[in-house]
């Protein structure tokens, strides 16, 4: 993760700000944890989904 998250910084512009970094680290440790998740099994279906919403 931690290769990940220099390589993420390494690709923002250089007039990057700190709060911008930090969005971005967050947005990617979200993404690697739902891999993770769907990895793990602990995902649902597109149906299962749409009736949870439903609810709402």
């Amino acid at each position: 993760m931690k290769e990940l998250a220099l390589q993420v910084i390494q690709n923002l512009p250089d007039n990057v700000s700190d709060e911008e970094i930090a969005e971005a680290l967050l947005l990617i440790g979200s993404i690697m944890k739902g891999y993770k998740q769907a990895e793990d099994g602990a995902s649902i279906t597109t149906e299962q989904l749409l009736k949870e919403i439903a609810k709402w």
